[in-house]
């Protein structure tokens, strides 16, 4: 073994003698003074041995590397391991550091006696910025208490662990003082002036100025930097006063708390902190705030939701009666937490500041503050500019200020704000190339549908158990001629997939019954795999790479392990760990980060390669990667580009795990307090089971601790957690945003069986429910990984899909291609089950099955399942079948979920009546027609329209012509159902536009759907808010305020009749005009409703909206009124009068209504129009056509200058 791996299995043996000592991110505070000396040898040995095994070409990692085992080595023990700083003042040296190398030097001069004279010392004293003092002075290691009357001349200080005490001032001397243990504590009335100062490089759990029990501290001029807690600190009575200082690189910048009495910033730099730039915590935390966290006992917690116990005063002090903070012309930037936070009760005046670039919000004001902002310029925060939490009574002025281009929104507030005269801009994805991402919070409306997808939680990790979807299906497979091999492709659809569960659960299941047979079996399994996000898509085929990527699980067979893990290939186990910890936890190991950001590295390379192929832009530097055999982008043109996208993001943008939405951790909270907590519920459950003592707060909310069974089989040397899992981060705002309620084993049923066989007589380590699942999954991956190796009898093939699983199957996907098994999730929660099984039951195979999970129920009903699923659809089943054909299989309540199988048969079927044909369809169509807050959500009209093509396949076309003409006239639709003239222009409409079939235009009822179509927009400016904000700790709590959580609700357009003024006529005249001019037009209802109107907020306050309607109804009604609603909530009211007649029309005989249509408008507007490459460049004509460079122009000229262009211009 080498000395580092000799030194690394000594901290492996510490680790497991001290396991809470690195619990809390390597603080060690739990250490005795032994142990302590101890660990800090052991720090110094690993970088000596990096340092003896360099050479001049040692990389910069390297050397940052020892810095950090050697900084982490002084600050366990500042003086035993005195050789230290002459290592530490080589690598800064190294590194381009003088002040540092210095200051290094020094400590290592006085400690070990070295000559000064040295030429390394003198290198790094003419690096200094400033003339060093040529007499040094270091204090005596007996004296704890020094008194520094005698500084009267130029002297450098290095100061031992002590109380150090000023009895004048020391002025206009040139004085450096360095520390061997920091920080600087300023306490009991004393008083502190800096200027021109550097205080730095005081890492792990120390702070750098502290100032404590009614002190003062003026600091100006002064550099302070890399400090392990906060740069500057107040508190017990204390007032600070800072000008002209740059504060930065530390875990926080500035800290007010504790009855602090008051701090005055002006004119600071105060960026690239870990957490807050500026934090002040008021300490008044009103009585309901107290009532509504009072779980939280005694502690506080900060904005990544890590409890902080208060640490008591030293002395008695003045308690002031609030806590006051002035902030004045400071620029606080690229924080790694919010630019400012204010809490419970302090008093805060911003003015003049610039913050931008926060991980989180630019400022954040809650909990019964008093704040004055004014004058700011806050932009290009990741979340918003300005949050205003629950702030109880605080009163907040929002006044003059410039908020503009931050991702989430500029402001977002929970409370009454006064805001006077500010400039509100755009919101971020208006001035960056993260325009390029498709908003997913656009609806998208086609025949027989209505989705309107809102912005929501990443659901990163599934909800309810992976199942076969094999499990009753009988694999019939046919011999091919003159061998024994059985071949059969099996072709199956996930749509609104979350993660891998079913396709490892699948595989799996089918593998092990293959096994028993005596002929060898060759089952190709060809997984389409559908979501609307892309982030989920990417994720879910950088786990399967991770898994393709697993060593072969079989152990070596000299190998004789023992223990619960033995039988398995150790690297293969380190492997499933990994996968596991990627599919689990929002924060990994650094081999983790490291093994993940390698498979996407490896498919952004082989899918660069791919789309430069595609589009002739290979050249002598691109990559000859070829994607794994086992992807394919068939049927998804536009897929593969979205995906790299984000892969590219991840790799580009990786933060650190303080980057992660810092409400996050609060939510475990919310899992226990709610009533029903599933995740909470399963756990229970295995503990019961399994008999393990173990708490169960540390697998929610994303979390899985590795248990010491898995930790000493493989040896892993270090536990830490400190790289995002970039998978579970948004793009392009890199956000912590899954739901809250995640939790593996919600994913992954535990195998009952390894419980028998775990027991070991040479192992006394007690199992845990991490056992238990590792165990679960490894022989499931090993399944997986060889039907992606193809060393297996299934293998398999997945085809991502980008876009929402309706306009999927209707549009993107061949008529041709068809399945044998579709599961779609439970999308039909959010798009209704009759939307679902209209689009997916026709791409089924004959005597397939079609899967949909209802996950509305916590107990299983108390009517009969089938009663259940008819209250879901909105008609009798019965009813279904015979329209349709699609028959219900069966249902059953698992997991909180109802799942429901359907079949579907296409055969035309001549004996039904046609009563009963027109009672089922009006059935369809009642429903249809309800009360959008009423109405089965997700369902409108046009449902009629696929209805009406699914019944042409079954019955004939004298039957269907009978059944129009029935439903058209006085005796159909409008004798049964109310409002439906309200509808009947949509459904004319779309009628027209997917079912004016030949047979049907000649009927006289339908003679009006040869008109032509045109696609109408409408802009405006709006002040409401259009978008829930689901993704906030506030939503989560929302039944504490006694709040209805918002769902996503429908969208709906209500186009109403103008009220003509009434004039002055005779009593002739008036019966005159009634008996005469009684014309079609007269006998119009009041409103119509049009339910497939299409939403674009991404340039919000700007909202846009799109529908269709025939060209002569446009023209004859021009002068009705928009009103535009989202549920119950008016977007747009009719008091403002804006008729039909201000729409814009887009498209004339607009005959389909497809997915490069509406993804042409709103998603790849910055698309180039010839080679598909993303681009910024724009026609400088039309102002609408987007090219990558002027070949690309100028190869579309011809097609530009008749359509798009009048004429091209001939410069870019």
């Amino acid at each position: 073994m080498s000395k580092f791996e000799i030194h690394m299995q000594e901290l492996k043996n510490f680790w497991d003698r001290h396991p809470k000592a690195f619990l809390s991110g390597q603080s060690f505070s739990q250490l005795s003074c032994k142990g302590r000396k101890e660990l800090s040898i052991i720090y110094f040995h690993l970088a000596k041995a990096i340092i003896e095994n360099s050479d001049s070409n040692t990389t910069k990692e390297n050397q940052l590397k020892a810095l950090d085992y050697l900084n982490t080595s002084i600050s366990l023990d500042a003086i035993y391991n005195s050789k230290a700083y002459i290592m530490i003042a080589k690598i800064y040296a190294a590194i381009g550091n003088p002040i540092c190398a210095y200051a290094n030097i020094l400590i290592a001069t006085v400690l070990i006696k070295t000559d000064q004279d040295a030429k390394f010392f003198i290198q790094q004293c003419k690096k200094l910025p400033f003339p060093p003092p040529q007499k040094i002075w270091c204090s005596d290691e007996d004296v704890n208490e020094l008194s520094l009357h005698w500084l009267r001349e130029d002297k450098v200080l290095i100061l031992r662990p002590g109380t150090y005490t000023a009895t004048f001032p020391i002025c206009e001397k040139s004085v450096v003082i360095i520390g061997i243990a920091p920080p600087i504590c300023i306490c009991s009335k004393a008083t502190l002036s800096m200027d021109k100062c550097v205080v730095a490089n005081s890492t792990g759990d120390n702070g750098g100025i502290l100032i404590a029990n009614d002190s003062k501290a003026k600091i100006t001029n002064c550099n302070i930097y890399n400090i392990g807690l906060s740069a500057l600190e107040v508190r017990h009575g204390s007032s600070l006063y800072v000008e002209n200082n740059e504060i930065h690189h530390s875990s926080r910048g500035v800290t007010a708390w504790l009855n602090a009495k008051e701090i005055i910033l002006i004119n600071n730099d105060i960026y690239n902190n870990l957490s807050e730039g500026i934090l002040v915590h008021g300490y008044r935390e009103p009585a309901s705030s107290k009532e509504f966290n009072k779980f939280l006992h005694d502690y506080i917690h900060d904005s990544f939701g890590a409890s902080i116990k208060p640490p008591p005063p030293r002395d008695s002090y003045t308690k002031p009666s609030q806590t006051l903070a002035v902030l004045q012309n400071n620029r606080i930037l690229k924080n790694g937490s919010f630019g400012v936070s204010v809490d419970f009760g302090a008093n805060v005046r911003m003015e003049n500041n610039e913050i931008a670039d926060c991980i989180t919000s630019g400022c954040i004001i809650k909990g019964g503050t008093d704040a004055d902002i004014l004058n700011n310029n806050i932009h290009n925060n990741r979340t918003y500019g300005i949050e205003v939490g629950v702030n109880y009574h605080g009163k907040v002025v929002i006044k003059n200020n410039s908020i503009h281009s931050n991702k989430r929104g500029n402001i977002t507030c929970l409370a009454l704000v006064e805001m006077i005269d500010n400039e509100i801009g755009v919101d971020y994805l208006d001035e960056s190339n993260d325009q390029n991402f498709i908003n997913f919070n656009i609806s998208s409306n086609r025949p027989g549908i209505h989705l309107f997808y809102e912005e929501s939680l990443l659901y990163a990790i599934s909800n309810t158990y992976g199942f076969n979807l094999l499990k009753n299906f009988t694999t019939k497979v046919t011999s091919t001629t003159g061998t024994t091999i059985f071949d059969k492709k099996i072709s199956i659809f996930l749509g609104g997939i979350n993660d891998l569960s079913n396709i490892v659960e699948t595989v799996y299941d089918l593998t092990m019954s293959l096994e028993s047979h005596t002929n060898y079996y060759n089952i190709n399994l060809l997984f389409t795999i559908n979501n609307f996000n892309p982030i989920v898509l990417s994720r879910n085929l950088v786990l399967l790479e991770m898994i393709n990527r697993l060593p072969d699980p079989k152990p070596p067979s000299s190998l004789n392990e023992k223990g619960i893990y033995g039988q398995w290939n150790k690297n293969f186990v380190i492997g499933v760990m990994e996968i596991l910890s990627v599919w689990a936890e929002k924060v990994i190991s650094d081999d983790t980060y490291n093994n993940l950001n390698s498979c996407i590295h490896s498919l952004i390379e082989s899918l660069e390669n791919k789309i430069n192929i595609k589009t002739n832009k290979c050249n002598n530097d691109s990559s000859n990667k070829k994607l794994p055999s086992w992807i394919s982008f068939k049927h998804s043109s536009n897929t593969e580009f979205f995906i790299l996208q984000t892969l590219q993001y991840w790799k580009n943008n990786s933060l650190s795990a303080f980057a992660l939405n810092w409400d996050a951790n609060h939510l475990f909270s919310y899992t226990m307090d709610r009533k029903f907590s599933p995740e909470i519920e399963i756990l229970r459950n295995l503990k019961e089971r399994y008999y393990v003592d173990e708490d169960i707060k540390e697998y929610a909310c994303c979390q899985l601790p590795i248990s010491n069974q898995a930790r000493s089989y493989i040896n892993v040397y270090s536990n830490t957690l400190d790289k995002p899992n970039v998978t579970m981060l948004t793009v392009p705002a890199m956000e912590y945003n899954v739901s809250p309620t995640s939790c593996i084993f919600r994913t992954f049923q535990v195998n009952t069986e390894n419980s028998e066989d775990s027991d070991d007589d040479d192992d006394d380590q007690p199992l845990t429910l991490y056992d238990y699942l590792l165990l679960t999954l490894l022989p499931k991956l090993a399944s997986l990984r060889a039907s992606l190796h193809k060393t297996s009898s299934v293998q398999i093939q997945v085809k991502p899909v980008l876009g929402d699983i309706i306009d999927t199957l209707l549009c993107r996907l061949p008529p041709s291609v068809r399945f044998n098994a579709i599961d779609c999730s439970n999308l039909a929660d959010h798009v209704s089950l009759l939307n679902i099984i209209f689009a997916a039951a026709p791409k089924l195979k004959d005597n397939s099955q079609l899967t949909l999970q209802l996950i509305k129920v916590h107990n299983p009903s108390d009517n009969s399942m089938k009663k259940f699923v008819e209250q879901q659809l909105g008609l009798s089943l019965n009813i279904l079948s015979k329209l349709t054909g699609i028959t219900f299989v069966n249902a059953y309540s698992k997991d909180y979920a109802v799942y429901v199988t359907w079949k579907f048969d296409i055969a035309k079927d001549k004996e039904e009546k046609l009563d009963t044909l027109i009672n089922g369809v009006i059935s369809v169509a009642s429903a249809c027609c309800t009360a959008h807050n009423k109405r089965i959500y997700g369902l409108s009209i046009n449902i009629i329209v696929r209805l009406f093509q699914i019944m042409n396949i079954r019955f004939s076309e004298e039957i269907m012509a009978q059944l129009l003409q029935s439903l058209f006239t006085s005796k159909g639709f409008n004798k049964y159902i109310p409002n439906f003239a309200m509808h009947l222009v949509e459904l004319k409409t779309f009628m027209t536009l997917h079912f004016c079939l030949p047979f049907v235009s000649k009927l006289k009822e339908l003679n009006d759907l040869k008109v032509p179509i045109a696609r109408y927009s409408l802009k405006w400016e709006t002040n409401k808010i259009v978008k829930e904000k689901m993704h906030t700790l506030g939503w989560y709590f929302g039944k504490h305020r006694k709040t209805v959580c918002p769902k996503t609700e429908m969208i709906w357009l209500r186009l109403i009749k103008p009220i003509k003024p009434i004039t002055h006529t005779s009593n002739f005249t008036t019966k005159k005009n009634k008996r005469n001019n009684y014309t079609s037009k007269n006998r119009e209802p009041n409103y119509y409703y049009f339910d497939s109107v299409s939403i674009s907020s991404i340039k919000a306050p700007t909202i846009m909206i799109s529908f269709h309607l025939p060209i002569p109804f446009y023209d004859n009604h021009k002068d009705w009124i928009l009103e535009f609603n989202i549920g119950s909530r008016v977007i747009l009211s009719s008091a403002e009068m804006i008729t039909l007649s201000k729409v814009t029309q887009k498209n004339v005989c607009h005959n389909m209504w497809d997915s490069e249509t509406e993804y042409k408008e709103y998603d790849e507007v910055n698309v180039c129009k010839r080679c598909r490459k993303y681009t910024t460049k724009i026609c400088s004509k039309c102002k609408s056509v987007y090219y990558c460079s002027k070949n690309c122009q100028e190869d579309d000229l011809k097609r530009h200058s008749k359509v798009d262009c009048i004429k091209v211009s001939s410069g870019m």
